[in-house]
Formats: structure tokens, sequence, C-alpha cells
């Protein structure tokens, strides 16, 4: 048996080697260069600058909540020695009548007080002429961003393709990324001098640019969290564009309104999303190797802005915040009430009544008919003497509660500011144009909502079938007056069929119609009546 040496024994405990080997274990560490980003966002926010009651909760959201999450978040973040970055994955436009009839201006104005860094572009940023978009770039003190958008004269890009941020000698490029569908998601005429490239082919040539001149690489996309969109374009989403492009450490996310509870981890990339109308402000808080160029940790959280949940007691029911409540800021408060004033007369007036609920919530109206969707294709006969109407249900944006009907309403339903289109078509067109929309998936905007006639959507032919109009079955050889909106008719939602028709637009704008019919009505009522039938 071979003895340990004495000497070899002391060697091994004596302080001098034990101070050694601490110093080779721990030297990485302490030579590492640590830095901490911590990452605030919102996306879809259509217009809800102002505190509003989704689905009941009294008095959430709005800016000026927001305004003092934020800055809380800051203050503990800075405290600490990190940094903090405040992004938009578009859609800032379209939804509140308050912000719709004033170009999202209290929305880009109060942006810059709560110090935005950044924001992509959405396909509802061209829901409008492009004037309005480049009026909004001077309102907004913070950088529009699409990689993927050029003209097509030129080749130029229509916004800057990314910015570097830089913080203490930590370099943070951030990059945005519009979803390919945007010319069938919008009135086309609004984007036809421009391309939306591929989006994998965008990302594939920018990002190793990028991980040259940044420590983290931040893609700030409206494209929506899944493979591809299953419509129109089948353009790709954030899962698919964080399989297929190596090199982005996180994807900042919107367009499909998902809340992602966690950060969903795609190989090396973090995808985080913040659900809709500024309701959530999401949190991600990175630990960043700058020595490696590596994330190399991470937590994520939503934090709901005065959002609420409901309880009942002896028949009586109370809210409680869902988490922290805030206090809202009373600089935005201030600088938000003279937009609040400016629409507020006009669009509380009453113009009707509801005897029910009528249903636009966007799984419903995507999905099946409602009697809201019936109401609005009723209006849209009733204005212009069409025999059928054509609806996309991604047009129809909101319920009507029981009880008194404002024009407030009425635009929240119909925000777009849409015009009535009339043409003819045979009835061999209209069965081009049904058996186009039964293969349309629930959930997409591009589902299909009608007047004047009834139909069967058959899912295990992907067909349309017991077509009847007014009653009869269609003629493929009669000539049929069709009404749509301007959206539609241009081709819009991937209906091919209507763009090349020749069309007259009557001028009328959608949601005045709705608002003249439900004014001569008084009471309205509808039910669904059976005009469509689904065959699973």
């Amino acid at each position: 048996m071979m003895r340990r040496s004495k000497h070899t024994f002391h060697v091994l405990c004596s302080p001098i080697f034990l101070v050694l080997v601490s110093v080779l274990v721990l030297a990485p560490l302490a030579w590492a260069e640590v830095s901490t980003l911590t990452i605030l966002h919102t996306n879809d926010h259509h217009g809800h600058f102002a505190k509003f009651s989704p689905y009941g909760s009294p008095d959430s959201g709005g800016l000026a909540a927001q305004s003092t999450l934020v800055n809380i978040v800051r203050a503990e973040v800075e405290e600490a020695g990190g940094h903090t970055l405040l992004l938009s994955a578009g859609d800032v436009n379209m939804g509140v009548p308050e912000s719709d009839m004033l170009d999202a201006e209290p929305d880009f104005k109060l942006m810059n007080l709560l110090g935005y860094d950044a924001m992509t572009l959405g396909n509802h940023e061209f829901d409008k002429p492009r004037e309005v978009l480049l009026k909004q770039q001077e309102w907004a003190e913070f950088p529009f961003l699409s990689a993927n958008i050029v003209k097509k004269d030129s080749g130029e890009y229509l916004v800057e393709p990314y910015i570097i941020k830089e913080f203490d000698g930590l370099n943070v490029a951030i990059f945005g990324l519009t979803t390919e569908e945007s010319p069938i998601l919008v009135t086309p005429d609004n984007v036809k001098d421009l391309e939306f490239k591929d989006i994998i082919e965008t990302a594939k040539a920018l990002v190793p640019k990028l991980r040259e001149e940044a420590d983290v690489v931040i893609a700030l996309t409206h494209l929506g969290f899944f493979e591809n969109s299953g419509g129109g374009y089948n353009s790709a989403g954030d899962i698919k564009l964080a399989k297929e492009v190596p090199g982005i450490d996180v994807i900042v996310g919107g367009h499909s309104h998902d809340a992602l509870t966690e950060a969903e981890v795609v190989g090396n990339t973090l995808i985080v999303h913040g659900g809709e109308w500024s309701k959530f402000v999401g949190r991600l808080d990175l630990t960043i190797d700058t020595e490696a160029n590596k994330v190399t940790d991470h937590t994520y959280r939503l934090l709901p802005v005065n959002l609420k949940k409901r309880v009942s007691y002896n028949d009586k029911e109370y809210f409680m915040y869902s988490g922290v409540g805030y206090v809202e800021d009373k600089v935005i408060v201030e600088a938000m009430q003279p937009y609040l004033s400016q629409a507020d007369e006009l669009l509380s007036q009453p113009i009707g009544e509801a005897l029910v609920k009528l249903d636009g919530d966007r799984k419903l109206v995507r999905a099946q008919e409602t009697n809201l969707a019936n109401i609005v294709t009723d209006s849209m006969c009733a204005k212009t003497g069409a025999e059928i109407a054509l609806q996309n249900g991604g047009g129809i944006r909101s319920d009507i509660e029981q009880g008194t009907i404002t024009y407030r309403d009425v635009l929240k339903v119909q925000p777009f500011g849409n015009t009535l289109v009339l043409v003819d078509m045979t009835g061999a067109q209209i069965m081009e144009l049904l058996n186009y929309a039964a293969t349309i998936q629930p959930g997409n905007g591009a589902f299909l909502q009608v007047a004047g006639l009834t139909w069967t959507l058959n899912r295990k032919t992907g067909a349309a079938e017991n077509v009847q109009v007014g009653g009869q079955p269609i003629n493929l050889e009669q000539t049929y007056k069709v009404v749509t909106n301007n959206f539609m008719g241009a081709g819009g939602d991937g209906y091919a069929t209507l763009k090349d028709l020749p069309k007259i637009d009557t001028g009328y704008v959608d949601a005045d119609s709705l608002r003249e019919y439900i004014a001569e009505k008084g009471k309205v009522g509808a039910a669904v009546e059976g005009r469509l039938t689904i065959v699973e």
C-alpha cells in the first residue's frame, strides 16, 4: 500500500494553496462582463390611451396608469444598476373612437411622455392614407422600425430598419419586422407603392450584421405568435422566425393579441407577447454576458395595468385588482383631457337602443354568424339597395351592450372608416367567392358575414353548399347587386374575386350607415337567423 507523504498533505491544506484554487475557480466569474437589461413592452394598443372597462373590469388600462407602472419599474431597475427599454410591437392605431377621430395623436404624444424607445409598424398603421402615417412620425419622438418594408420605385426603406441603443457599454440592437400579409389586411391603395419583403430572408441578411455591432439583438415584430399565419400570404410568425434565423436573442412580438404569461423559448431565442389594448405591460429581465455576447439568464412576467377581477358575496359584486393597483400619473391625465373633451360631445349622443346584447367579440364574429354581424350587413343593404352584403368578420371590432347605443359604440364596432362599394356579380362569381370563404379557418379576420343569402360551409369538403339568394337557389348565370366595403372590394383579406370587378364606391362610410340604420329602427333586437350553417 502506498502511503501519502506528509509533505503532500500539508501542501493541499496550506492556506496559500486554497487561495490559489479559489482564484482559479472564481476568476472567470469575477472577470466576466455582466449587464442587466429590463425590456418593458406593449403591443396591439389600438387607441386605448384612456382607461376603459374591458369585459366588465372597470377603469382598467390607460396610459396614465401605465406611466406610473413603467416609472416604478424604471426606478427599481436603475437602483439595482440595470437598464430599461420601453418598446411597442405595433398597431397603435384603430379601435377607440376618441383616438381614431384624431388620427391617434393623443396616443403618440402620450407615448412620448412615457418615454417609448421604439415601435415597429403594424398592419393597422396603414389603415389610413400615407399622409396620416407621416404625420404620426412627426408627432412621435421615438423611431418607427421595419426592415422588410421598402418603396417599390427606389428600394429605400419606408422607415428605419433598426436602431442600436447604448447603455454604459452595453449595445442593444433593435430591428423591426411587419407581417407580409399587410397588403391584404389594409386597403390596398394605401400600400400599393410598397413591398413587404420576405420576413425570414430579411432577418437572415440583417441579424449577422447586428451581431457584429451589438451584445444583444432584439426583433421587434408584428407577425403573430405562430409558425405561419395560415391565410393570405401564409406569412411567417414569430415561432418560425425563431426557428429559422439564428442569432436573435429576444423577439418582442404582437399582431395575434396573445398574452404570454412566460417567455417562450425556441432554441436560443426568447419570445414575449403582451396581449392587447395595453391591458398589460410585459417585463423581461435579462442577464447578459457582454464578453460572450450571450443572454445567460432571464425572468418574465405580465404586469396588469389596473385590471380587476370580480368577487361575488351575498348577491353583490365587488372588484379587486388583479395584481398591483397603480395611481394614474397626473401629468398624463392632464395631457389627455383636451383630447377627450374634443371628441366627447359628438360621440356620446344616443342614436338608439339595443334590446339584447349585440355580439361582435372577435372569437365569435370570426367563427360564426352573430346578431351584430347581421345588423351590420343589413345596414349595408339598406343604405345601398343591394341584394347581397359581404362583410369580413375582422372588420367588426366590438360588442354593443344591451341598452342605449351611442355613436361611440358604433365607431367601436366599425372604426376603420371604410366606404361601401357596389359591384355586379354573377352567381358563378359569388360561388367562387364563397368557396374561398369556406377555406378560412375560425379566428381569421377574413371569416365572412353576409346578408341577402344563406349558405352552408362544409369543413369536410372545404366548399360552399346550399347557397340561396332571397330564398331561391343561386342562379349561376344571373347577375346580382352586391355591396361590400372598399377594403374587401380591393381584394383585402384575400378576396381576389372582387379585386378586378368593376365597382362603384358610394362614398358612404360603413359606420355612418350603421348609425343611420340603428337610428331609423330606434330599437334593435336582431337574432342569429341561420344565414350560415357550418358542417364540421
